[in-house]
């Protein structure tokens, strides 16, 4: 292995872990507010249907089974494959963008709102939000490897091994979240 090779792995492996503690910091949060709670949700604020979150984490599973095709598609060197998978990528990503704002539309209707139904609308809003940008920043790796895959792109596998390892801790976080705020 290279040394640039050994540097990009190093530096995604900082990313994933300082990712890993900021998401764990809130799961810990989440977990020290949830069991302390007499009622679940609080009184007065209605139990969040499970179908959005659901068939988010479908898209977000599905979108990540692309990623690892365009990743192993990439390593044998035949990009037109690589490019279709990328694209596919791409477009349940941005499903699952697409599906986090009509969620956030949903919670309005429902009556949930960040400033007025207490800490569990800044939970759901806030975790949701922040693996919202998280997943702009994937979909912006996604679209640069768009950009720059090419069997000339120096280090081309390396980058599209790193992408894919932080889209696949998007979908591990996404689920743990699924698991964590709404099924539990």
């Amino acid at each position: 292995m290279k040394r640039s090779d050994l540097q990009s792995n190093l530096a995604m492996m900082i990313v994933l872990l300082s990712g890993a503690m900021l998401f764990a910091t809130l799961f810990m949060g989440y977990a020290i507010y949830r069991t302390s709670a007499p009622v679940w949700p609080p009184l007065g604020i209605p139990k969040i249907s499970l179908f959005i979150p659901f068939l988010s984490t479908l898209v977000i599973s599905v979108s990540s089974w692309f990623a690892y095709q365009f990743k192993t598609y990439v390593k044998v060197s035949n990009f037109i494959k690589a490019h279709s998978n990328l694209n596919w990528t791409l477009l349940t990503g941005f499903g699952f963008l697409a599906m986090q704002s009509y969620f956030w539309f949903h919670l309005k209707n429902t009556g949930v709102f960040l400033g007025t139904s207490g800490i569990f609308g800044s939970v759901i809003y806030g975790y949701t939000w922040i693996h919202a940008i998280h997943m702009v920043l994937g979909l912006g790796s996604l679209t640069y490897l768009k950009i720059v895959l090419r069997p000339e792109t120096v280090n081309v596998l390396q980058k599209a091994i790193n992408v894919e390892k932080f889209w696949h801790f998007l979908g591990i976080i996404w689920i743990i979240m699924f698991l964590t705020l709404f099924v539990l």
